[in-house]
């Protein structure tokens, strides 16, 4: 946080991090920036690092702060929806979020596909898609104080299917009429068949789950049926479903309930189901309603009849359909930024749209017979081929991450789906396949991995130091008021040290840097004409700043307590040199000088001949491969060391 309450987000570019910095959060209830807690801190440097559409609701009030990604989808509400409760942003959509939100809040993560939003972002009312994960964000006591939303807009790909359904919808139609051309007694059959759908009305039933004392699904209970179904059945409220249709476990109904309700998953199917009073195809549909399902079931017997017929006319017009279908593919195809393609029940591709052209610079007879496998990184090529061979053996979704080569010769990484098409009898008929760019999320997910692991390093190395310098400390005062004093001033170094490490990505630590930083913590300023430092650019490697940094800590304490700084006539200076031989190695010189010293350094007690020194004419030779040099007399002291140079020793390196 800097003094003007710019809040404290990492340095990423773009429009919301500035936003972000200037906004004035004492305005909200979430207070002033610098009161943030560490986890809504990295929060929002998360979500402003990511190329996904994000927004973090913090708060009971759920105040906005969002990224550039979700800055694009919100139009003429931006960006009067920074730092504004949600609710008052999009009130439109209150009654959809609020119990999504109450859901999160007890600690769900929830995830819609393709979920419909009527939003007024444009100045009017309009009906956008989106895809969404709506998580818990927790504090950092663990406890749930907001939710983190990450989207996709679908609207494009929604209305896109919309219209390939409307276009097939009239196919159906243009089929229907070339069969009542063809047919009467077909006609006769189909009219039968819309009015009884016309006049009846589907079974709606609602079952509660029967669990045993290991909390296994045992058995289900009527708790709802409509009048259609209380027409078949009666009054069956609270009764039995294994007792009264005994045949649902034969037919495969009693563990389709069950695992609509474990998986949280719909489930659809046509049925034959010659038990009990039925003798008849029925169409049903599952969903899970609280610990149970709630159904719906239609009789489906004359439509199965007139299916046959159906389908014979259907084989006669195959073809032509084939062509137009292919059409209708590829200009819809070439609407969507996303690399899709459609490959027939074998696998064997024969259609793709100009995206996946573009991208990779295939023709489309190169990618025909697995010709789209060169476009796979050889190291991704055998799993992404054995996954779609198994998807394919399966019949299932297929999903894959591989690296797919752009027409440059750049590889670039995509997330990989494939899904079947599949018939009435449920053969697959086809396959369609789409492919997203998600290459900058995967450098992003690669860059925090290394990043954990350098710190989770870093932090077993600065115990190590602290250890080492209690037990210093401890061994030289013993437990007194003393060792509170020196522990805190070297405690104290160390934190500056790890501050400069914590820059070194953005801001690489000088030598200068270093000593400057020692000495103005000690008041230097007051003593500012008379104190030199000069010499060469030289840039630390992160090896060698801890011990370094300690050892000038050393030194200057010592000068401000019992050396030249005590004196109005001592002097300090601090030079370095680097010698270079013509292989690019050498050596680096630091002489650390004091004059003006009034009385030998002896009688001013341990502190000379102690820790720092000890660090400086041992630790630095063993851990830096240093050679040091202490001269004390009684109006001077001298300390030089020689550290190696050079991109082969490791440590520094001239700039």
């Amino acid at each position: 946080m800097d003094r003007s309450g710019s809040p404290p987000v990492q340095p990423v570019r773009g429009e919301m991090a500035g936003r972000i910095r200037a906004y004035d959060w004492t305005s909200t209830t979430l207070g002033a920036a610098e009161t943030w807690p560490p986890s809504l801190k990295a929060t929002i440097s998360l979500l402003l690092g990511c190329g996904f559409p994000m927004i973090a609701l913090w708060g009971p009030n759920l105040i906005q702060v969002y990224n550039d990604g979700y800055r694009d989808l919100m139009g003429l509400k931006h960006p009067a929806g920074l730092g504004q409760p949600t609710r008052a942003c999009w009130p439109e959509v209150w009654h959809i979020n609020a119990p999504i939100y109450e859901r999160v809040w007890a600690g769900e993560t929830l995830t819609f596909e393709d979920a419909l939003y009527p939003l007024t972002r444009s100045g009017r009312l309009e009906d956008a898609w989106f895809t969404l994960t709506y998580s818990p964000l927790r504090d950092d006591s663990g406890a749930i104080a907001g939710i983190l939303v990450i989207l996709v807009e679908t609207t494009s790909r929604v209305l896109a299917d919309r219209a390939l359904r409307e276009s097939e919808a009239r196919f159906r139609a243009e089929l229907e009429r070339q069969v009542q051309e063809r047919t009467a007694e077909l006609q006769a059959s189909r009219d039968l068949l819309k009015a009884t759908m016309d006049s009846s009305m589907d079974m709606i039933q609602v079952f509660k789950a029967v669990r045993d004392a290991s909390g296994e699904i045992v058995d289900f209970q009527w708790l709802l049926n409509n009048h259609t179904s209380e027409s078949r059945y009666g009054e069956v409220s609270g009764q039995s479903l294994l007792e009264r249709n005994p045949g649902v476990v034969q037919e495969g109904i009693f563990d389709t309930f069950k695992r609509v309700i474990e998986t949280g998953q719909p489930a659809t199917a046509e049925r034959r189901y010659v038990h009990e009073q039925f003798d008849g195809w029925f169409f049903q549909c599952a969903v899970k309603l609280g610990d149970g399902v709630a159904t719906t079931t239609k009789e489906i017997s004359a439509w199965k009849a007139a299916q046959e017929e159906v389908l014979r006319l259907r084989d006669e017009i195959a073809q032509a359909a084939l062509r137009e279908s292919e059409d209708r593919f590829r200009t819809l195809a070439s609407l969507i930024p996303v690399l899709l393609w459609r490959s027939d029940e074998s696998g064997q591709q024969n259609a793709l749209n100009e995206a996946w052209l573009a991208y990779t610079g295939q023709t489309l007879p190169q990618s025909q017979d697995g010709g789209w496998l060169e476009a796979i990184h050889p190291d991704d090529r055998d799993a992404s081929q054995e996954a779609f061979r198994v998807g394919r053996e399966q019949q299932r979704l297929i999903e894959v991450q591989p690296r797919i080569r752009r027409h440059d010769g750049e590889y670039r990484w995509f997330l990989v789906r494939q899904a079947p098409i599949v018939d009435a009898e449920g053969h697959v008929t086809q396959w369609i396949g789409a492919a997203m760019d998600i290459h900058e999320l995967h450098d992003l997910q690669e860059r925090q991995a290394v990043l954990v692991a350098e710190l989770q390093h870093r932090t077993r190395n600065l115990l190590g130091v602290v250890r080492s310098i209690a037990h210093q400390t401890m061994v030289q005062t013993g437990p007194t008021e003393r060792f509170r004093e020196q522990f805190n001033d070297r405690l104290a170094a160390l934190s500056r040290v790890q501050g400069l490490l914590s820059r070194s990505e953005q801001e690489p630590i000088t030598l200068r840097t270093l000593i400057r930083t020692e000495l103005e913590a000690l008041g230097a300023g007051d003593f500012a004409d008379r104190i030199h430092v000069a010499g060469p650019p030289v840039r630390l490697r992160k090896a060698s700043v801890q011990t370094l940094a300690l050892a000038m800590h050393e030194l200057a304490t010592n000068a401000r307590k019992y050396g030249a700084l005590t004196t109005e006539h001592g002097r300090l200076s601090v030079t370095w040199r680097a010698d270079r031989n013509e292989q690019g190695d050498g050596n680096l010189l630091i002489e650390w000088i004091e004059e003006g010293i009034s009385r030998p350094r002896e009688t001013y007690g341990p502190t000379r001949r102690g820790y720092g020194r000890e660090l400086i004419e041992r630790a630095m030779p063993y851990a830096l491969n240093a050679k040091t040099r202490y001269e004390l007399g009684e109006t001077r002291l001298l300390c030089a060391i020689e550290l190696p140079l050079g991109e082969r020793s490791g440590e520094m390196s001239t700039a």
